[in-house]
């Protein structure tokens, strides 16, 4: 086979042109710190790297799904705790008042306080988170308690909210979190114990007197015991919450290394790399520049 000077010039070029290419991507690797510069570098690869970009994204969203989810509970957690406390101021109203000590004043002066009591106990079932109500089930924007009348008369109203909020935890899986109003406020009976006292300690009531006081006494200890029985409920969601957070923690920590592992260069191999195609491609282009420069002249000297 005849070798032509032009054929030993296309050779040359062809092979500073690969030399050119290896260097370009060594150079994106070192300046990208990515060992895949584009899909057909390692298909499988790329198709794995995808994958895990598209699980890291549901993850986030996951945890941002509990994130939320556990501020709803630590909400509801205060709420419960501070009705609780108020239970216990009116039993110990309603025991101060209870038996032959007690007078018309004495209860008065009492019953002043208990509608206090009720009315920050509608304040807590109008509490909002944002811009909307902790406890108004699927009314979210509509305030589901108000409190109407006093002393003989004190009441509420209700839009007796109801329905759970369910969050997506993981594909497929859901959590529902909180308790909605009826649950809080009616179900517990905390806002019919708390206006069954008040109504006993007032004179124009028919239910005024120890007889009255006793029965409320009845009402607020079966309130009490329920939203306890709703604390122990919170207190495992949070703890269930935590649990699924550190889990989703575990599993993006495990996630990213696998995605790292696949598209992430180790800087000190990529460098090395780079300059040996640099210096590759030096010695290419001297061993071109030379053949090149050879001529008939050359060999007749």
């Amino acid at each position: 086979m005849r070798i032509t000077s032009n054929m030993i010039g296309a050779q040359q070029m062809a092979a500073l042109q690969s030399n050119i290419q290896l260097m370009s991507k060594a150079s994106q690797q070192v300046t990208s710190g990515k060992r895949l510069t584009q899909a057909s570098d390692d298909p499988t690869a790329a198709t794995s790297i995808m994958e895990s970009a598209s699980s890291l994204r549901a993850l986030d969203q996951y945890k941002t799904n509990v994130q939320r989810a556990s501020s709803r509970v630590g909400m509801e957690d205060s709420v419960l705790q501070q009705l609780g406390n108020i239970l216990t101021r009116a039993k110990e109203l309603g025991l101060s008042q209870a038996g032959g000590t007690s007078d018309s004043q004495s209860r008065s002066v009492a019953n002043a306080e208990v509608q206090q009591l009720f009315q920050q106990i509608v304040s807590l079932g109008n509490t909002k988170l944002g811009d909307e109500y902790l406890f108004g089930g699927s009314q979210t924007q509509t305030a589901p308690f108000a409190a109407t009348g006093n002393g003989a008369t004190l009441d509420y109203t209700t839009t007796t909210p109801q329905g759970q909020r369910s969050i997506q935890i993981g594909d497929g899986q859901t959590l529902a979190v909180a308790h909605d109003g009826k649950q809080m406020m009616l179900d517990t009976g905390v806002l019919d114990a708390v206006k069954q006292l008040s109504r006993a300690l007032d004179p124009a009531s028919t239910t005024y007197g120890d007889d009255g006081i006793s029965a409320a006494m009845t009402s607020l200890d079966g309130a009490f015991n329920a939203v306890q029985t709703l604390v122990g409920d919170v207190g495992a969601q949070g703890k269930q919450l935590d649990s699924t957070q550190a889990n989703l923690d575990a599993y993006k920590t495990n996630l990213t290394t696998f995605k790292s592992d696949l598209e992430d260069v180790d800087i000190e191999t990529a460098v090395t790399e780079l300059t040996n195609r640099q210096v590759a491609y030096q010695a290419a282009m001297l061993a071109t520049s030379k053949v090149m420069g050879l001529t008939l002249a050359d060999y007749l000297k």
